[in-house]
């Protein structure tokens, strides 16, 4: 066990890479017809990779246990992986699994090749890893190549449909032109403090006004990161992206891509930049109003339902910013927990609403439209109740994740003195029943658009996704209650996050 601590912090990000090359190495040597098995092969690594970031956060707990003598070197392993970036490990190697299982229908389904697929699904991830334990800007960067690399090839992986031809070529386009303002922001910034550390980069500022060129460099990387989070106004390439790319692979970069992008920001804005808080206050706040209000308006006039997840997905971004701008100088824990909440109902809630539809929307993605659910209550009662559980959980109707989600990080910027964007928020909040509802009334109460279909069962893998992620949706909302101890094992949940704020 002593040993298995000093290596527990490295195991994920080695996994990860491990398993993207192997997965590459048998799609090259396995016969055609045994290729199948790759899907078998990425689950069971999917989980082991599950396993190795659980083990990685628990063991991080007991370096005190160590013999006094082991305690330094292990300190020393443990450096590099704070607390809220094992918490995202956990996250990405839970959105990865869930990414797979929605993926190994769809791949059958489509006639899509798998090895390539799965490999590049690692390798996003571990770029992900990297971003999110990265210290200094220029590994952080590296990172978030890595992962951009990786996604833009799995959003044009239908070559022969012209939307996803398009959504790759406007993703790759923007993309770039965001890398290259991050990098030259962080050139500006090394230029002005002669350090590319985030702890360096805090100290500098803590002594030396930030000055002109600081200013513009902190500016650009802003701007670059606005562009990864599709914040308004960074935000035209994200429809066009969600719309073409397969389906699981939407529900990946809503989930994982998103997150990894927010603990990018966290640790920036949290960490390096917070001595300077008062230059990016209230960039992040205006940007944070204009998001949540285009993502929801925009969201009401779709009437593709990828589309209209893109757009709330760019409202939650909003959500999110004006957590982020509820960071203060105290290093105050609860709002980075309430970020890390929210994230995480975010993120499972989202893979069970794309699960459904990778499941539903047919042969070549034909069924994208929302009359084209119309009667799916009757059709497919058990992925409509699911759908329709997780509408409520966006909107925010208690007692569902969702509700105690909004309630958290709402309650958490207001204390933090931002009354009337919380305002704004709630606004917001109520602005989007319109378009979540939609769906589940055109569900449950518009004729069958499909009748004539053969109805199909629903693959067990899909079941289990939707099943697990409709669970965590109701087990998370009780969490911040715990109803005085009545049900027990849930508030673990709320402890664990306070922990992972920990930088």
């Amino acid at each position: 066990m002593d040993n298995l601590i000093f290596i527990a912090p490295y195991l994920p990000l080695g996994l990860a890479i491990l398993s993207g090359i192997s997965l590459l190495l048998l799609q090259v040597f396995l016969p055609l017809k045994q290729r199948g098995w790759l899907t078998y092969v990425a689950l069971i690594e999917a989980a082991l990779l599950i396993l190795a970031s659980s083990l990685s956060f628990l063991l991080k707990g007991r370096v005190s246990s160590l013999p006094a003598e082991l305690q330094p070197q292990a300190m020393a392993n443990y450096q590099f992986f704070s607390n809220i970036a094992l918490f995202f490990y956990l996250l990405l190697a839970v959105a990865l699994l869930a990414t797979i299982l929605i993926s190994a229908v769809y791949l059958e389904r489509e006639k899509l090749v798998y090895g390539e697929y799965y490999a590049l699904l690692f390798f996003a991830t571990s770029g992900m890893m990297v971003l999110v334990s990265a210290n200094d800007l220029m590994t952080l960067f590296i990172g978030l190549e890595i992962m951009s690399m990786s996604v833009y090839a799995l959003v044009g992986y239908r070559r022969e449909n012209p939307w996803s031809n398009e959504g790759l070529f406007k993703y790759f386009l923007l993309g770039a032109l965001a890398s290259a303002l991050l990098l030259y922001g962080i050139a500006l910034t090394y230029g002005t403090t002669g350090t590319v550390s985030l702890r360096e980069i805090q100290n500098f500022y803590l002594s030396q006004p930030i000055g002109p060129l600081g200013s513009m460099g902190l500016i650009l990387i802003l701007t670059g990161l606005g562009f990864k989070v599709a914040a308004v106004p960074f935000h035209s390439w994200s429809p066009d992206a969600y719309q073409g790319a397969p389906l699981p692979i939407t529900g990946f970069m809503a989930t994982a891509v998103k997150a990894a992008a927010f603990a990018l920001l966290l640790k920036i804005l949290g960490e390096g930049f917070l001595v300077v808080r008062s230059y990016w206050l209230e960039i992040v706040m205006v940007l944070s109003a204009l998001t949540m209000i285009t993502g929801n308006v925009l969201a009401f006039v779709q009437q593709n339902i990828k589309r209209m997840l893109a757009y709330s997905s760019i409202a939650h971004t909003g959500y999110l910013l004006m957590g982020l701008s509820a960071l203060n100088l105290q290093n105050d824990n609860q709002i980075r927990s309430a970020i890390l909440y929210y994230l995480f109902i975010y993120v499972v809630s989202s893979l069970g609403v794309f699960t459904a539809l990778a499941q539903l929307s047919g042969q070549g993605e034909k069924y994208q439209r929302f009359e084209d659910y119309a009667g799916l209550g009757k059709r497919h009662p058990f992925s409509a109740l699911v759908l329709t559980l997780l509408m409520f959980s966006f909107i925010g109707i208690p007692p569902l994740g969702g509700f105690f989600a909004k309630y958290y990080l709402f309650s958490e910027a207001l204390r933090q003195g931002q009354g009337l964007l919380v305002a704004f928020a709630i606004f917001n909040s109520i602005l989007s029943i319109a378009y979540y509802l939609r769906l589940v009334v055109v569900m449950y109460f518009q004729p069958d658009a499909r009748s004539e279909e053969t109805r199909q069962s629903t693959p067990v893998t899909v079941s289990m996704a939707l099943a697990l992620s409709a669970f965590c949706t109701l087990w998370a909302g009780f969490a911040p209650v715990n109803f005085l101890g009545v049900i027990p094992g849930l508030s673990p949940l709320v402890e664990w996050l306070h922990i992972a704020a920990i930088f």
